[in-house]
């Protein structure tokens, strides 16, 4: 009875938040949020960013760790998950909730990704503003100190982590990555990087692969965690209106007892490439899935990048593109067909979901396009609405404490930050000389072809 009443009254008390929240006047959306950006280093190898805006109803406190993309990545990778199923205070995930639940449905979040060749792993939680609380409350340095007890004081068995716990997290991880197998146009993308960048580490997944997950001890684990939390680079953000000081003493704090070397590597940059890879595969589907790797010209992340950013988007970028506008729509060659550059690699991919026996037309198709942008065969229109798309999409990232979070820390390897707008301002001043010189810049480097075998009825992932 006593837990139903306490139940009832969270109920009651979220519903009272959300009418609180429709009441505020002067919460605005994306387009003219204003906001704030600092940052400060409070310990070797550590920032402490801050992303400061009224508008909001909810804040996000993130933890990252940048480390260099090794073979260990499947050990990096396992981390970030196992943490946040306990702690010392918390022993499992059903006290984790609980106290989740307390904090006005907080929710945790943890998630491995790769910006070139470092591996990042992003562990945060959101909650709702301070001033949407009851009684005064600091929801935001509550949601700090569960975010900190998970990260800096994992429950441990016998000096390593819960054995239980880490074969049920080494299942998921199996799970997900045969989730990306079973997803072609996935795999087909990861096959081609794969491929491409065989002797360089950014072809190596970000989760690592089914066979080193499979072989990974609690003793282990424990090993890179440890290794973790010395050498990487860690950026912790706090955005929102969460309690800075509050967050800062806590980070202070725990990486004031931690003997910490950040180790910080470099991503290569190859400007052209020498010759094309080919390779082919089939499946038992019915979709070919054409992917084709290309290197940009980039000596750095920063490298003209306004104007080849904007070549990609005329290129291939959205509906609105010569490769969707030519060759998914006029030729009718491809059931998708679009260009996506990796500005922290200097690349671009060009995935298509084709016929088999068109895997030659669509090819040629796709390289006409770029030829044509080569040679200056697009209207000022193309540019213009090439601009807009992308300051569109730029301006999305002020929509929440949380994409705010996520733009930043994508810039976390570097450590030079930049707004959306700055970027926003570069693409308009892009001219068509710029465009055509990016275009000219880029070269063929790896395809990858996923031959369907099916006659019909399979699905197209």
């Amino acid at each position: 009875m006593k837990n139903t009443k306490k139940l009832w009254k969270d109920f009651v008390c979220c519903g009272n938040i959300l009418v609180n929240c429709l009441k505020k006047e002067n919460i605005t959306g994306s387009d003219y949020m204003k906001y704030n950006f600092s940052k400060e280093r409070i310990s070797e190898g550590t920032e402490l960013c801050s992303i400061t805006a009224d508008g909001f109803k909810s804040a996000c406190v993130s933890v990252s760790f940048v480390l260099p993309l090794s073979e260990k990545a499947s050990l990096f990778a396992l981390v970030p998950n196992v943490l946040m199923r306990s702690s010392e205070k918390y022993a499992d995930v059903t006290e984790i909730e609980k106290k989740l639940a307390l904090l006005y449905g907080a929710e945790l979040v943890a998630d491995v990704s790769k910006t070139g060749e470092h591996h990042v792993l992003r562990m945060a939680i959101s909650c709702i503003d301070d001033r949407f609380a009851f009684d005064g409350e600091s929801i935001s340095s509550e949601c700090s100190e569960l975010l900190f007890e998970l990260i800096f004081k994992p429950r441990l068995q016998d000096g390593a982590f819960d054995s239980a716990v880490v074969e049920s997290e080494k299942r998921l991880l199996c799970e997900r990555l045969l989730a990306e197998e079973s997803d072609k146009r996935i795999y087909a993308k990861n096959r081609c990087e794969e491929i491409m960048f065989s002797e360089e580490n950014y072809g190596i997944h970000r989760l690592g692969t089914k066979e080193s997950v499979s072989a990974i001890t609690s003793e282990a684990l424990y090993t890179a965690y440890r290794e973790m939390l010395e050498t990487a680079k860690i950026v912790v953000c706090v955005s929102g209106k969460a309690d800075y000081c509050a967050v800062k003493e806590l980070a202070t704090g725990y990486l004031s007892e931690i003997n910490r070397k950040a180790e910080i590597g470099e991503t290569i940059f190859i400007e052209r490439a020498n010759e094309v890879k080919y390779t082919k595969e089939t499946e038992n589907v019915k979709q070919g899935k054409l992917v084709m790797g290309f290197r940009m010209g980039m000596k750095d992340a920063t490298d003209d990048y306004a104007a080849r950013r904007v070549m990609v988007e005329l290129f291939g970028g959205s509906p609105h593109s010569k490769l969707f506008l030519n060759v998914r729509e006029k030729m009718s060659l491809c059931y998708y067909c679009s260009a996506r550059m990796i500005r922290a690699k200097g690349i671009m991919y060009v995935q298509s979901g084709i016929e088999s026996y068109n895997e030659e037309k669509a090819k040629n198709a796709i390289f006409q396009q770029l030829e044509d942008i080569k040679n200056g065969a697009f209207t000022d229109g193309d540019v213009e609405y090439s601009v807009k798309a992308l300051e569109d999409s730029f301006k999305s990232v002020t929509d929440s404490p949380e994409a705010l979070d996520s733009w930043f820390m994508s810039q976390c390897v570097s450590g030079r930050y930049n707004y959306p707008e700055d970027f926003i301002d570069e693409f308009k001043k892009v001219t068509r000389d710029d465009i055509i010189k990016a275009a000219q810049d880029v070269t063929l480097d790896t395809v990858f072809m996923l031959e369907g075998t099916a006659k019909g009825g399979e699905s197209d992932e």
